[in-house]
């Protein structure tokens, strides 16, 4: 019989990704205890955005490949067998018996409605989902356009998972980290007036000189990278010096760029330097879920970050929630963030859970900058 699997909730900071980690690292599945092979082909651990990536991806080239073989009328096939999201939950089913996932959340209609029917089919299959979120099951996609479609994965996500609540409100993150060293101010003025010359400094020590590339993305995309700083070897030892981008706050959120483009940057550098960083809230919310995009891909990828805010002397600074932005009592506004929301009459229906939702991401974001901005963390990624 499968085992059910567990669906750790909580507020930021709590321990919930250490938790799995550990699980992920020390479990051993049936049949895997001898075969370092065998068992890494069987369980998989990924952040949630990763995993939706990978989905999209593997659902456009089975589209693809039926457009290319059959011919335009063979795409509109409503048939079971013939339809993509079926095929990849066999794949990923036949391939992964455990699935960890960091970050759990839905925020718009389409992942909404591939979630729905791609769970059924990897459950059906006995794949173990582990998941870590912020919401409870119950308020996945809550307000969102057209949730009635989605309400049928709450019940079988419950069905099959133990859901599991972290009740401490304590940000371990924030206690155990000193973000002093690698979060600087930049708007000149003050304590952190110098904070792109601390920069500069910094660079100036690793002894790199900067060059431009083109970063490979995926979907034939690139991107642009104009200030890296490549590592290498030392040739008297086995000393290796981190590799190195530096960024603008324009560059990486004020483009269209998203959790591919940022994938691609922590998995090529060692160090990431974010400059000019404004104070983010609820009415520009692209720009502020692109950061927030980039803070989840960065610290998924283990990087040393570097940031320098306009506005702000630490992380907390950054951010403008719906209480702080002075927003509450604003019952006719309309500018309404974070997920898809449904319009009745002009008005915004869930409007108060969609703002939630993008509170939530503010809140762990930040509590990453204050880790990733540390020197424990630097010298442990380093």
């Amino acid at each position: 019989k499968t085992p059910r699997g567990l669906y750790i909730y909580g507020s930021v900071g709590t321990g919930k990704t250490m938790l799995m980690d550990s699980f992920y690292d020390n479990v051993q599945l049936p049949g895997g205890d001898n075969d370092d092979d065998d068992d890494g082909r069987r369980k998989q651990r990924l952040h949630f955005h990763n995993f939706l990536s990978i989905v999209h991806r593997d659902i456009h080239r089975l589209k693809q490949k039926d457009l290319k073989e059959h011919g335009r009328n063979f795409s509109v096939d409503t048939s079971l067998a013939n339809n993509p999201i079926h095929k990849v939950g066999l794949q990923l089913s036949s391939k992964i018996s455990l699935l960890c996932l960091d970050e759990f959340q839905v925020t718009d209609i389409a992942d909404a409605v591939i979630l729905s029917q791609l769970f059924t089919i990897l459950f059906q299959n006995g794949t173990v989902v582990v998941a870590t979120s912020n919401r409870p099951p119950t308020d996945l996609y809550e307000g969102g356009l057209n949730r009635s479609y989605f309400l049928p994965f709450i019940d079988l996500l419950e069905r099959h998972c133990i859901t599991y609540h972290i009740p401490s409100q304590r940000d371990y993150r924030r206690i155990l980290s000193n973000c002093s060293s690698f979060f600087v101010n930049s708007s000149g003025g003050g304590d952190g007036g110098d904070g792109t010359s601390n920069i500069d400094y910094l660079v100036s020590k690793l002894c790199l000189d900067p060059r431009s590339m083109q970063l490979q993305v995926g979907f034939n995309r690139s991107i642009s990278v104009d200030r890296v700083y490549l590592g290498g070897t030392e040739e008297n030892n086995n000393n290796r010096t981190p590799s190195m981008a530096r960024f603008s706050f324009e560059e990486l959120c004020d483009t269209e760029k998203g959790a591919m483009d940022y994938r691609a940057i922590a998995q090529t550098f060692d160090i990431v330097i974010v400059e000019d960083i404004p104070a983010l809230d609820l009415e520009g919310h692209n720009r502020a879920r692109r950061f927030i995009t980039l803070i989840d891909e960065l610290y998924e990828g283990k990087c040393a970050l570097l940031c320098s805010a306009l506005n702000g002397k630490t992380p907390m600074d950054l951010f403008q929630t719906y209480e702080n932005a002075d927003m509450k009592n604003n019952k006719s506004n309309d500018v309404i963030f974070g997920i898809d929301v449904a319009q009745q009459g002009g008005t915004p229906v869930g409007a108060l859970a969609s703002v939630r939702e993008l509170s939530f991401a503010f809140e762990r974001a930040s509590s990453r900058i204050f880790e990733m901005c540390s020197r424990s963390w630097w010298q442990r990624v380093l």
